[in-house]
């Protein structure tokens, strides 16, 4: 994963831009060093054709790339962003596209999934945060639980920063799927853990011994395998997250400096500039009507459409959306996926069309990078397993090439049924989340692709079954823009 980060910044490389390599602990000299309380909006003011903007038409502030953590290895203060106050009776994500926090899931009161702990547990007995810029060792958000301020965080959860102090840190193991007992197939990464210096009960704390003894760790370590639910295997449920030894703050700031990736305000700018010249390149040389896809009326429009299509051949010129799209996934397919996690993609207020064909190549990348593919032989979805030398059955770049139009307007239109199929089934699926208008939502504007989790919850009563239900998984006024035409040379059966 963090090649892969590293070659994201190295994509601007790709689009005739230049940046240094990966970076850690650096300092963004360009943003002051004061304490701010209400973040700058920043991000997305850059690029109006790439932006998320408010009901007053305004950029939203975001909240990973408009926050200086002000981080370095020389002290344990850090400026952090609050995805779910301590206490909460709902778990909040952080979209790195959009920038905003969004509703995951529900809590509910439920027993130690490893039988280490005998008491209930039910909401976080602390704050989870995240430190702006900084990823962790799977390119997520990097996370940090913080202890004390309770109040204060609940009361200003979006659009503000706070300064904590970092004490030491965890490391946090997930099993994608399954039973992982016993096998080598967690995935892991290092969550900080921090205070409240302003909290009288935790002013004073300064190292991880300090915190044990002001907290009930055994508790704190079942909270923390316990809160985001299990994995179930038919009608049996399993640990879907385990915590190991905690790290004293000055080997967790060594280990950082090796394992993860800082990026710098200069970093962040070309990394945004060279990913929107690749959203523009996507609709202007894929999405955009071309005069040859137009459909032919009249065999007067028939012959100008035909002598068109022979000339752009002549010129070596790709001809068709499905030819186009199969030659733009051979070249930029992972640099798209790349872009598509931290950089957004259209703006919905500005060109809806764009935006909307945007969205639909975000989905149809997602799920081909995640497992799964269309196979437009037989016009389905389906996991993409692997064979026996342990290498998927589909290849993307070359199945591509075999999707005409009519099989990639197909591939569209299922595209929610099949969305809805693996929700639930899946350890996580998506859904096109365009405001969180939840009673327990963040009430943002989002309109992004975010993840849903597929865990279960061991509770009498699990809220979580009744609202996936109801979950709408795209907007149902939203449909695809057919891109297979029907015109003379279908009637006349000619080939071109």
């Amino acid at each position: 994963m963090l090649l892969r980060l590293c070659q994201l910044k190295s994509l601007i490389f790709l689009l005739l831009l230049l940046i240094g390599s990966c970076s850690y602990f650096k300092a963004d000299k360009e943003i002051a060093h004061e304490l701010l309380s209400r973040t700058n909006t920043q991000w997305f003011s850059s690029d109006p054709e790439n932006s998320l903007f408010d009901q007053d038409g305004k950029p939203q502030t975001h909240q990973f790339f408009d926050v200086n953590p002000n981080f370095n290895n020389s002290d344990t203060f850090v400026n952090v962003v609050i995805i779910t106050p301590e206490g909460s009776n709902y778990a909040h994500e952080l979209d790195l596209a959009s920038g905003q926090r969004y509703y995951s899931h529900s809590y509910c009161s439920q027993k130690d999934i490893w039988n280490q702990y005998s008491g209930s547990i039910s909401t976080p007995t602390f704050t989870i945060g995240a430190i702006p810029r900084y990823l962790d060792q799977l390119g997520e958000p990097q996370k940090v639980i913080i202890y004390g301020g309770e109040d204060k965080f609940k009361k200003l959860t979006d659009f503000h920063e706070y300064r904590v102090r970092l004490v030491g840190a965890l490391i946090k193991q997930s099993c994608p799927e399954g039973n992982c007992i016993g096998k080598s197939t967690w995935n892991s990464k290092m969550i900080f853990i921090a205070v409240d210096p302003q909290d009288l009960r935790f002013k004073d704390i300064t190292d991880i011994e300090a915190l044990k003894r002001e907290v009930n760790w055994k508790k704190e370590k079942a909270v923390i395998e316990n809160l985001d639910g299990q994995n179930y295997g038919g009608k049996i449920s399993y640990p879907a997250t385990r915590v190991g030894q905690l790290i004293k703050i000055e080997e967790a700031m060594e280990y950082y400096k090796n394992n993860s990736i800082f990026i710098s305000n200069k970093e962040s700018q070309k990394i945004s500039k060279g990913c929107h010249s690749l959203y523009e390149k996507l609709w202007k040389e894929v999405g955009e009507e071309k005069p040859e896809d137009r459909p032919a009326k009249t065999l007067g429009e028939l012959k100008e459409k035909l002598k068109l299509i022979e000339e752009l051949k002549k010129n070596k010129k790709t001809v068709g959306f499905s030819a186009r799209l199969s030659k733009f996934v051979q070249k930029y397919y992972e640099d798209f996926n790349s872009c598509q996690k931290f950089v957004y993609t259209g703006n919905i207020n500005i060109n809806p069309e764009k935006f909307w064909f945007l969205a639909y190549m975000k989905i149809f990348f997602k799920l081909h990078s995640d497992d799964y593919y269309y196979n437009c032989r037989t016009s389905s979805w389906q996991k993409n397993i692997l064979n026996e030398f342990g290498k998927p059955i589909y290849d993307f770049k070359k199945g591509i090439g075999e999707c005409k139009d009519k099989s990639i307007d197909l591939a569209m239109t299922y595209l929610p049924n099949f969305l809805k199929s693996i929700q639930g089934s899946e350890s996580s699926s998506y859904k096109f989340l365009d405001y969180d208008h939840h009673i327990f939502g963040s009430h943002r504007k989002i309109y992004s692709w975010v993840k849903i989790s597929g865990k279960k919850f061991d509770c009498s009563n699990d809220p979580n079954e009744e609202i996936r239900k109801k979950l709408k998984i795209f907007p149902e006024d939203i449909v695809w823009k057919s891109r297979h035409v029907k015109d003379l040379a279908d009637e006349m059966k000619i080939i071109y």
